[in-house]
């Protein structure tokens, strides 16, 4: 898909309102994790427009226009004092809803609209990929361990001590109760059509377990 150009004056724009942002940025210690994403951002929204820009542009651009990006930024940025952190959430709001943690977090972090979506896991690979309402986190037994190169699509569910091998896809509204091997993907079942036979099925089905059991 054809994107419009970014006006030059715009993006100036976007550089000035941006620096406190982009100065807390160098001052951390994941700085290469945050210029992993921002060249993983480039790739997946695939804007042409992005791709000569430099670094401190494709960031300024990525941090004006997506909210979501200054949630990631936040969470890249813990390392600083609470003295820089806090002001800075306040005044470049992050996307709400949308939580994302781990112990570890690998470069590459892409996040696909996200309202809605809640991530925490005892580790994150690089390259992670994951979309809006999505429920990734704790249950009694423990929470999930996500490898590189994972893709968790919208409203899948993952709870538990479940490992997300390298290179696996969940697919949307997937519900997952295992441990998925690298390089697997995993879908939901489809939707099927409601005929007028199905739906008069449904009306003589009884009500309580002897209709759930179908007998």
């Amino acid at each position: 898909m054809a994107h419009s150009p970014i006006p030059r004056a715009l993006l100036n724009v976007a550089r000035l309102w941006s620096a406190p942002l982009w100065w807390a940025v160098q001052r951390s210690g994941n700085r290469a994790d945050i210029a992993a994403d921002i060249a993983r951002w480039v790739d997946c929204i695939g804007n042409e427009n992005l791709v000569p820009l430099s670094e401190r542009e494709r960031f300024a651009y990525l941090a004006g226009a997506l909210p979501e990006f200054r949630t990631v930024v936040h969470i890249r940025t813990t390392d600083l004092s609470p003295a820089i952190r806090l002001p800075l959430r306040r005044v470049y709001r992050g996307l709400p809803g949308l939580v994302i943690e781990a112990e570890t977090i690998g470069p590459g972090l892409f996040v696909h609209h996200g309202v809605g979506t809640i991530v925490v896991a005892r580790s994150i690979g690089a390259n992670f990929w994951v979309n809006q309402h999505v429920s990734l986190g704790y249950s009694r037994r423990g929470v999930p361990e996500v490898g590189d190169n994972v893709t968790v699509a919208a409203g899948a569910i993952v709870v538990g001590p479940i490992s997300l091998g390298d290179g696996c896809t969940v697919g949307g509204n997937a519900v997952i109760t295992r441990d998925v091997a690298a390089g697997t993907t995993m879908v939901a079942a489809p939707a099927v059509e409601l005929t007028r036979e199905s739906l008069s099925d449904r009306a003589r089905t009884p009500p309580g377990p002897a209709g759930l059991l179908g007998q």
